[in-house]
C-alpha cells in the first residue's frame, strides 16, 4: 500500500498570506504540483492542523485541493484533527475525516475516531485535538 502523508497544512479563511507572510494555500499548491509525477497512490492522509484558523473555508480548500489531487490518482483521502483545528467546522466540511468509514466513534466532548479499509488495509484516524491547548 502506498500512502502519502501530509501534516500541518495550516489553511485559513483568506487563502493567502497571513500576518507573518505565511501562505499555507500557496505552499500546499506548490507541494502538490511537485508531486504531480507521482501517480501510484492508494491513500493520502492529512493529519493535524488542516485549517490554521479552524475555518470552514480552510477545510473546504483542503477538500478541494487534496481531494482533487487524490481523485486524479483514484486514491482515498483521510483527515485527522490537530491542535489548531476546530471540531464543529471540521465535521461540517470533512465529516469524520473518512469518505466511506467502516466505523466512527463519537465521544462525549465531540472527539472522533474513524476506521476505513483500503485494499485490505485498515486506516484509523484519532482526534488529538485538545480545545484551548497548543
Amino acid at each position: 500500500m502506498k500512502i502519502r502523508h501530509l501534516s500541518d497544512t495550516h489553511l485559513d479563511r483568506a487563502g493567502g498570506p497571513d500576518a507573518d507572510g505565511t501562505d499555507g494555500t500557496a505552499a500546499l499548491r506548490r507541494m502538490l504540483a511537485d508531486f504531480v509525477h507521482l501517480r501510484d497512490l492508494d491513500a493520502l492522509v492529512v493529519t493535524g492542523d488542516v485549517a490554521d484558523d479552524g475555518s470552514r473555508e480552510g477545510y473546504a480548500r483542503a477538500r478541494e485541493l487534496v481531494g482533487g489531487y487524490a481523485q486524479e490518482r483514484d486514491a482515498s483521502v483521510f483527515y485527522a484533527t490537530g491542535n489548531h483545528d476546530e471540531r464543529a467546522a471540521f465535521s461540517e466540511v470533512l465529516g469524520c475525516g473518512h469518505v466511506r468509514p467502516d466505523a466512527v466513534y463519537d465521544g462525549s466532548e465531540g472527539e472522533r475516531a474513524a476506521a476505513s479499509t483500503v485494499d485490505g488495509w485498515r486506516v484509523v484516524t484519532l482526534d488529538s485535538l485538545m480545545p484551548g491547548k497548543g
